[in-house]
């Protein structure tokens, strides 16, 4: 079953928490904290596979969620970090956040691999926290929570050719008969139903991959047939293969609706290179003055004559393969060039990391009001602080041990946040905001 698009929730692994644990042994009289981290958890990996032409595996499962990582243990024992894990997709799919037109990855290469979510850190164990004033810490981090996210995938098949007509144009005997490909092929309008890809082998070191389109009609760009759902195919597309049925009463009129199809969908796509080319030559029963007319009449309206073929008997499909390969051939020193160029322009950019790189320990602090719930609880008037390190602290703390909170205490005065809440003129008790806990600020006394 093809399936081009699809909505996925990921999750990474959680963290394991650290251990609490103080050294015991026989004729030791005072033991020290073993107690050792916990191990990170798996991070979710996208990896491109060429192999595959759709997202149906993905989309019958739709969650997915990579291994937590074990608690630590006494004895200074670490936790086993979780399994990443890693999920196919085909080349050409394009990663979007859920409901939203920013794309987090384009998949253009073989075995490519995007990290799209990192596990949690393991959480410290009681002994990271050892130090001449604390001397025996009964507390240890939480595991970090894996990160988690809604994402939209979408496949544009990659191909170096697309081909595009009416239904019953004959794209798909021309692609079995240029390829390996082995489509769906009967008398009848709309027989291909997904776009079947084909590699097109011309000799040791000249080969390319074309596309057939389902077949498109009048109003596809506004979702009539089956074209609005495949027209995003041929976006990738270098070359447009245009077929011209040429049997059919009127093969100008046809040409132009197509066209107009292309336009209506994409001005890109109305652009892209493209060869015209009227199928079943055989039909017209040699009578090569009826095709010497058509093709005059074609060029004084595109301003090029049609190449023709009869896919069947296998008439002019060599003359259609070299002309392919000279434009794709042209592209490929165009788009070498181009890159060459963009290539010399990055090397006189000034690198400047410092603009660049977020302080982890960088903090903000901005007033907020959360309203109070159905349940009695009156609303809160305190403050949010943001910061990336100082969230990951928070969040990582088991608020119901003492020693763990004095840490968050101790860090709050080390990080200069509870200079900064006493400059505002906070006071004692004022609830805190972070992340999605609340605590209430209680600045420690420092000795003068």
């Amino acid at each position: 079953m093809f399936c081009d698009q699809t909505s996925l929730h990921l999750k990474a692994g959680n963290g394991g928490r650290g251990s609490i644990s103080l050294y015991r042994a026989k004729y030791l009289a005072k033991g020290g904290p073993d107690g050792g981290d916990g191990g990170a958890g798996g991070s979710v990996i996208l990896k491109a596979n060429e192999n595959l032409n759709s997202l149906i595996e993905l989309h019958t499962k739709k969650k997915f969620s990579a291994e937590n990582g074990i608690e630590g243990t006494g004895r200074s024992m670490h936790g086993k970090s979780g399994e990443n894990i890693i999920l196919d997709i085909p080349v050409g799919t394009i990663v979007r956040k859920k409901g939203s037109d920013e794309i987090l990855y384009d998949f253009r290469i073989h075995n490519e691999e995007f990290e799209i979510l990192k596990g949690g850190r393991g959480g410290y164990g009681n002994e990271h926290f050892k130090s001449s004033i604390r001397q025996t810490p009964r507390f240890a981090e939480l595991g970090e929570p894996g990160q988690e996210i809604e994402i939209d995938l979408e496949l544009q098949l990659v191909a170096d050719v697309g081909i595009i007509g009416l239904p019953s144009a004959g794209k798909s005997t021309l692609i079995s008969k240029i390829s390996a490909a082995k489509p769906k092929i009967a008398a009848y309008h709309f027989t291909t139903l997904i776009p079947n890809l084909g590699v097109v082998k011309m000799s040791e070191n000249r080969s390319f991959v074309a596309c057939d389109i389902p077949g498109l009609i009048e109003g596809a760009s506004e979702g009539k047939g089956l074209g609005d759902e495949f027209l995003r195919h041929i976006s990738r597309s270098k070359i447009l293969i245009h077929l011209v049925d040429i049997s059919q009463p009127l093969p100008l009129e046809d040409y132009k609706k197509i066209r107009k199809e292309l336009e209506n969908y994409s001005s890109e796509l109305a652009k892209k290179e493209e060869i015209v080319v009227f199928s079943k030559e055989d039909m017209l029963q040699g009578d090569s003055e009826l095709l010497d007319f058509l093709k005059d009449e074609f060029e004084k309206e595109i301003g090029k004559k049609p190449l023709s073929i009869a896919s069947f008997a296998g008439k002019g499909l060599q003359i259609l393969l070299e002309k392919t390969w000279e434009i794709i051939e042209k592209n490929k020193q165009a788009e070498k060039l181009e890159a060459e160029k963009n290539a010399q322009q990055e090397e006189i950019q000034l690198f400047q990391p410092h603009l660049e790189k977020i302080d982890p320990k960088h903090f903000t602090i901005e007033p907020e009001i959360q309203k109070g719930d159905h349940y009695g609880e009156s609303r809160k008037e305190g403050f949010r602080i943001t910061g990336q390190r100082f969230e990951q602290i928070v969040v990582m703390t088991d608020f119901m041990n003492k020693e763990a909170v004095m840490r968050v205490r101790d860090v709050i005065h080390k990080m200069g946040i509870q200079k900064k809440l006493l400059g505002m003129g906070v006071e004692t008790g004022t609830p805190l905001f972070v992340g999605e806990k609340v605590f209430e600020f209680e600045p420690l006394l420092l000795k003068k």
